[in-house]
């Protein structure tokens, strides 16, 4: 068996991250590379892109990946009032969404794709929803809360994996909170990923619901046949989101959120952060010249 070349992966594996300009994580780099046909869609090849790209990006000779998995947590503190209030100056802003008609909701099933989301509709300050499979009672009781609490019509945009239990999570997290106007799932579906040639998995048919979703899906369980396991069970597919190239999920949730969102509304409240801004600036000047 021929080892791998790995010097030209990796050569195109820093063009494709340098190519956009938002966040890329490593499975969707990955994914980018098993669609180019460079590697195979394996855990292995996975792992070695994991390992060789974290070795240079140490060297500073490959370009960031996306990761919010982790971080320094320490307690922050200021040299004074003034300090405090120039720091506060520098992260303040007001509710983002006040005014507009409806609560936008953004959800996705991974939390690595939360973390995207987060910081490509940060502007915005809508609220990001990260699900992590299928939610718990508690983070179901915070959002039926919040949306209670805000009065506004609620809308769910939601994107997650298109397998036996991706295409459920949804569904049951909807059912359970009962709390939206409207819920618009803008990926995957079967469309999207025989147009965009995404790569088709094995899922696992010990998934309980394993059975209803081959039934429900029949075409592109022909399509991409994986037969039965030993105990006679069908094989049902598998697309994970993170397949999806990263600038088509953004542009997807943005075209979505772009349907409920007035710029004139959201303009005008810029305009008052701004202003607010303008006012904390000016104490932190007068503290800092009464402290001097």
């Amino acid at each position: 068996m021929s080892r791998t070349d790995w010097a030209p992966i990796i050569a195109r594996a820093a063009q494709i991250v340098r190519s956009y300009d938002i966040p890329v994580t490593l499975r969707q780099l990955f994914y980018r590379l098993v669609m180019e046909q460079l590697i195979a869609n394996a855990e292995g090849p996975y792992k070695a892109l994991s390992a060789k790209t974290a070795k240079l990006r140490r060297l500073d000779q490959f370009p960031p990946l996306f990761d919010r998995g982790r971080g320094v947590l320490q307690a922050e503190c200021w040299r004074d009032p003034a300090d405090a209030l120039s720091a506060l100056a520098g992260f303040y802003r007001v509710d983002r969404t006040a005014g507009q008609d409806v609560s936008v909701w953004l959800g996705v099933e991974k939390n690595a794709l939360a973390g995207l989301l987060q910081d490509w509709f940060d502007g915005y300050g809508v609220p990001v929803l990260p699900l992590g499979g299928y939610s718990s009672e508690c983070i179901d009781r915070e959002v039926k809360d919040r949306v209670r609490d805000d009065g506004r019509p609620a809308v769910l945009i939601y994107a997650g994996d298109f397998d036996a239990s991706g295409m459920d999570i949804g569904r049951s997290f909807i059912d359970t909170t009962a709390c939206w106007a409207h819920t618009e799932r803008i990926a995957l579906s079967e469309e999207q990923i025989e147009t965009l040639g995404l790569p088709v998995l094995q899922g696992k048919p010990t998934d309980a619901r394993a059975r209803r979703f081959v039934e429900r899906y029949p075409e592109i369980h022909e399509r991409h046949n994986f037969g039965q396991d030993g105990k006679g069970r069908r094989i049902p597919v598998q697309v994970e989101l993170d397949a999806l190239d990263p600038a088509v999920l953004h542009d997807r949730f943005r075209m979505a959120l772009a349907n409920y969102w007035d710029e004139d509304v959201f303009a005008r409240v810029l305009t008052q952060e701004d202003a607010d801004l303008s006012t904390l600036r000016e104490l932190a000047d007068q503290l800092a010249g009464g402290a001097a």
